[in-house]
């Protein structure tokens, strides 16, 4: 009778072991900020509604900081992160570059997607990553390619834009528009990304995947590969992008051996350049291998596509709410002497004109503000450190909480911070604390496309308003958030006038 009883004794203990081992990994520490309790393997990610989609990242952090602080704690999965949401604690985070490196919590598990990417990497392998891309991103290399975007949005106009017509797809549209800029500004290639084109679908189909795995820190790695694996869309659309990507190397290699003596004038005659199969970690000069070349332009045209073309439709959804100011922005370009509706001419919009335009900055500026884009970055602690006395191990896995500090009110004081208000980079806020808005990040891992970004926006916005085009309202445009990579317009039904006169 004993013997019989041996087994579901052992089960029973083994539960418990398990039980307990569980229970103390997903224990706080008594001198923990505070925070919502965890649950087992999904930490916070489902009870906060994060899984389930109810709220995005930065609705979430959000509601967490009038709750528990400007500092809490939050579970992803068995992860325990300390969050900060005070510009002060940025400044400390994101300047101490010996401490806090990117954190694989930043977008968890995309190494799975694209494992040689710039924003997965850490430590040496970075820093001979970066060597070879950063100098590409610089404005002095970036303001060349004005003409290059205007052309582009003019298309995106003439394609995509009818007069006094609803459309629900613009987020897509505005896809398909930067993801021909990125092509043709940082590969040379035109790609002719309509919207129902193969490579725009699987740029979707990539994205969309990257932004379920963003929801998966609590998943094992294991699982994640093969779901990947037997996963017949997202491989249909790795293909694609794969081969879209060996085409763009191979003919810039072909371009490369025949003028070897001339510089690198964008990204991918860079990345063509170092490429060099013996490259390793020991030496930050020696190039990268042709399997992290195909990564990183997978990379750049997915990074560069994506949170541009969310601000973008950002854009759009806060000028059919805001009506006054499409029309600020058109009187400016008037002022300006600007040609508007469809004679305007790209030699008109020149650098000099674009940089003179203030109230358009301070648009694209307050589109960058309030639009939940990217509402957290990540670090992780190198060695043990303390930022406003909370105590940071060595490992420790944190978020700075980007979204709070662009609405805290401590901190924007022209009008209510929830507000669609450009003037207020006219006003009060002109000089705000230098760390309450850092859309992109900041220190050595802030996204390396900041400028690009910043100025492809401004030079769209320009670009729309001078042909004449406005955006209305609908009952159906409610807005609303949707997490994926980025945050984007739920609900963004608007309709499209455009002003031939």
């Amino acid at each position: 009778m004993s013997i019989l009883l041996l087994p579901p004794i052992l089960a029973l203990f083994t539960i418990i072991l398990i039980y307990i081992y569980f229970k103390r990994q997903y224990s706080s520490s008594p001198n923990d900020p505070p925070g919502q309790k965890p649950q087992i393997i999904f930490g916070n990610i489902f009870n906060s509604g994060l899984l389930t989609g109810r709220k995005t990242g930065p609705e979430l952090f959000t509601a967490y900081q009038q709750e528990y602080g400007d500092v809490f704690l939050f579970w992803a999965g068995s992860h325990k992160c300390l969050v900060f949401c005070l510009p002060e604690h940025a400044q400390t985070i994101f300047s101490d570059r010996h401490t806090f490196d990117q954190s694989p919590l930043f977008i968890p598990n995309f190494d799975l997607l694209c494992p040689n990417g710039i924003i997965t990497l850490s430590g040496a392998k970075w820093k001979r990553h970066a060597r070879v891309m950063l100098p590409m991103f610089k404005r002095a290399k970036i303001v060349h390619y004005l003409e290059t975007i205007l052309h582009c949005t003019d298309q995106f106009i003439d394609k995509h834009l009818d007069d006094n017509h609803t459309y629900t797809d613009l987020t897509l549209r505005c896809q398909s528009l930067l993801m021909n800029i990125i092509a043709f500004i940082a590969f040379d290639h035109d790609l002719e990304a309509q919207i129902d084109s193969s490579c725009a679908r699987a740029l979707q189909d990539f994205i969309y995947y990257a932004g379920q795995f963003m929801m998966t820190a609590w998943l094992p790695r294991w699982l994640g590969k093969l779901y990947l694996k037997l996963n017949w869309k997202y491989q249909r659309a790795h293909r694609v992008l794969r081969e879209l990507s060996e085409q763009i190397v191979e003919q810039e290699q072909n371009k490369h051996n025949d003028s070897e003596s001339q510089r690198p004038k964008n990204l991918i005659a860079s990345l063509v350049s170092s490429l060099n199969e013996q490259a390793n970690d020991e030496q930050i000069s020696s190039g990268l291998t042709q399997a992290e070349i195909f990564d990183e332009v997978l990379m750049a045209i997915t990074a560069g596509t994506e949170t541009t073309a969310t601000a973008l439709s950002w854009f759009m959804f806060y000028m059919s709410k805001h009506p006054r100011v499409q029309q600020r922005i058109k009187q400016e370009l008037k002022e300006h002497d600007l040609a508007m509706g469809d004679n305007a001419h790209s030699s008109l919009l020149n650098l000099e004109t674009l940089d003179s335009l203030v109230y358009c900055d301070c648009v694209t500026k307050e589109v960058l503000r309030l639009a939940p884009v990217a509402g957290i970055t990540a670090r992780r602690a190198t060695r043990d450190t303390v930022v406003d006395g909370v105590p940071i191990h060595r490992g420790q896995d944190l978020y700075v909480a980007l979204y709070n500090m662009n609405k805290d009110p401590r901190y924007w004081h022209h009008g209510d911070p929830n507000e669609f208000i450009p003037e207020r980079f006219l006003f009060e806020d002109k000089n705000h604390h230098p760390y309450a808005m850092v859309t992109f990040g900041g220190g050595h891992r802030a996204c390396l496309g900041q400028d690009l970004a910043q100025f492809e926006l401004k030079l769209m916005i320009a670009r729309l308003m001078q042909r004449g085009v406005s955006f209305e309202d609908t009952p159906e445009n409610i807005g609303g958030c949707k997490q994926q990579v980025t945050c984007r317009p739920r609900h963004l039904v608007v309709r499209v006038r455009i002003d031939h006169n």
